[in-house]
């Protein structure tokens, strides 16, 4: 990974300041949505709850506009803090929520919904610090965790896993409150 990458990917685990506004810039957004692209699987449940191939051999069928790509990492960022404050549930109703709104727009192809259900759960696992990312070992920021993984044949690859946030009380109610008034306005509309 390159250091731009994990700088911006540094940014987007912390807390932002208080004069910091907007979001994820569109650097961020393509590179968590890279990533997720690595992880597409290769069989999913079909309709009918069948097993059904993926066929990966034309990336471009499951392209999403980077405001889509920033709306699933925004549901993500949620889903994540309601996995480190422990609230589970909250957390399943938001990713039920974000996928019915995205569905309910009936525009997307099976490989797209594919990859917005995997861009959500790479980013939640990487903001809830438990998906590590292969950066050089000098451009990692000094809070991440170092770990080496051992896969295959090959070489052992060093990859960094960043903090997951903490979720003292008043952070929990503040998760609390987002995904609850999230999901009741995807209801209204």
């Amino acid at each position: 990974m390159t250091t731009l990458a994990a700088e911006e990917l540094t940014q987007r685990s912390k807390q932002p300041a208080p004069s910091q506004r907007g979001g994820l810039s569109d650097r961020g957004v393509r590179t968590m949505s890279i990533y997720a692209s690595t992880l597409i699987p290769d069989r999913v449940k079909g309709p009918d709850g069948n097993m059904v191939d993926i066929d990966k051999s034309d990336p471009a069928k499951f392209l999403i506009p980077m405001d889509t790509a920033r709306r699933v990492i925004q549901a993500a960022t949620r889903s994540a803090y309601a996995d480190v404050c422990d609230l589970p549930e909250l957390g399943k109703a938001n990713f039920r929520t974000m996928l019915a709104t995205e569905q309910g727009k009936q525009n997307w192809t099976q490989e797209q919904i594919v990859m917005i259900e995997t861009l959500h759960l790479f980013a939640t696992s990487f903001f809830a610090g438990k998906a590590a990312v292969p950066i050089e070992p000098d451009s990692a920021p000094s809070d991440w965790q170092n770990k080496v993984v051992e896969e295959g044949e090959g070489p052992a690859q060093k990859l960094v896993l960043p903090p997951a946030p903490e979720c003292p009380p008043e952070r929990k109610a503040q998760v609390e409150a987002a995904i609850n008034a999230y999901v009741a306005s995807a209801g209204a509309q």
